[in-house]
């Protein structure tokens, strides 16, 4: 483990010291997870004002699966529930505490439920994201959710004025509809044939032309924001989770996409949590349909309890209904760090460093390590 995620660990263990003075009542709830700063801000305002004694604690999303990993294989200073990607679970779920409770699928929605899947009682599922469209509601919908006819509806909206119409990232989880157009997917097993090289090769062609250059890396979220407000895109491949920085909602239109990722965040409870049915009850708390509502209303996501989803903004009911096509991404613990080995690939394609070819052949073989390393 690097330098960088041994800090993070240590951080999180240091944070049961600092309270000072002895606690009057039972010692706080241990909460690590990956909320954005504004996020976080309202959590801890709902959780003041229901009266909760929570002790939280941020893990970068981007070293996230590391970093909770090493946390709970040492077994220290353990959490008593933890925020995690959906794709993290099947790594994870050894380490994990089942919930007593059968959850009602009549109060859940179904992309909800699926992310848990076969692990129905690890987990509680707290958003629902993949990727969407997102226009102009004068601008009219593509043909159909393919990405031919995205990048079609992307040509015709280029202008002299809007050369780049087309807002994509140069990024694994971008790059999953145009691999699924052909036939190919995010998986060791997947990518064997012709059909990844292909769709490396029409995705990479899109920068220059119809997307535009990237810009450096971790710009990406101001740079989509900036082209967005100036109407320098036409058609943007994003999430719900940039939905909530869009400053007039009532221009926003939502398209599905074709072979979409969907994906979300889930609350466990790890086995060696101290305080563990407390550590449930925090997670049910901060998925009730009061919470869901709270952060559907303030940050357009999409909740994942019937009830509150009915009663979110029009937007985020919008982007759930676009979601409902999508598919998860293989649900397998060496999912996630497939990115390690694709993204850099794709940016040296589109950067002309390398060819389709090459790209996909360094992917395959750091795949396959991958799968044969023991874990």
């Amino acid at each position: 483990m690097t330098k960088r995620w041994l800090a993070i660990c240590a951080a999180f263990v240091a944070s049961a010291a600092c309270g000072g003075g002895q606690p009057s009542g039972p010692p706080p709830i241990r909460f690590l997870h990956t909320f954005s700063p504004a996020e976080t801000e309202l959590v801890n305002r709902y959780l003041d004002e229901r009266g909760l004694a929570v002790e939280a604690s941020l893990v970068p999303f981007a070293r996230g699966q590391q970093v909770i990993g090493e946390i709970l294989k040492s077994g220290a200073s353990c959490p008593d529930v933890i925020r995690i990607d959906a794709t993290w679970l099947p790594g994870l779920r050894q380490q994990l505490s089942p919930h007593a409770a059968q959850l009602d699928p009549a109060a859940w929605t179904p992309e909800a439920l699926a992310l848990i899947g076969p692990e129905r009682g690890l987990a509680l599922p707290q958003t629902v994201d993949g990727l969407i469209v997102v226009r102009d509601t004068a601008t009219p919908a593509p043909a159909s959710p393919s990405i031919d006819d995205l990048v079609v509806a992307a040509r015709a909206a280029k202008t002299v004025d809007r050369p780049h119409p087309l807002g994509v990232r140069v990024d694994g989880y971008w790059f999953v509809p145009w691999l699924r157009a052909q036939q190919a997917d995010l998986a060791v097993e997947a990518i064997a044939g012709d059909g990844a090289t292909t769709a490396l090769r029409a995705f990479a062609s899109l920068f220059g032309d119809v997307a535009s250059p990237p810009p450096p890396l971790g710009g990406e979220t101001p740079d989509e924001l900036r082209r967005w407000r100036s109407h320098g895109v036409a058609y943007w491949i994003t999430g719900p989770w940039q939905l909530g920085a869009l400053e007039d909602p009532g221009r926003v239109a939502v398209s599905p996409l074709a072979g979409a990722p969907r994906g979300g965040q889930l609350l466990v409870v790890p086995a060696c949590a101290t305080q563990a049915q407390r550590g449930w009850e925090l997670a049910e708390e901060l998925t009730s349909d009061a919470m869901q509502t709270l952060f559907a209303q303030t940050f357009s996501t999409i909740p994942t309890r019937t009830a509150a989803l009915a009663a979110a903004p029009p937007v985020s009911r919008a982007a759930a209904e676009a979601l409902r096509t999508a598919q998860m991404l293989p649900r397998a613990a060496v999912t996630p760090l497939l990115f390690d080995d694709l993204n850099p690939a794709l940016a040296a394609v589109v950067a002309k460093d390398a060819t389709p070819e090459e790209a996909i052949e360094g992917v395959r073989r750091g795949w396959a390590r991958l799968t044969r390393r023991p874990r």
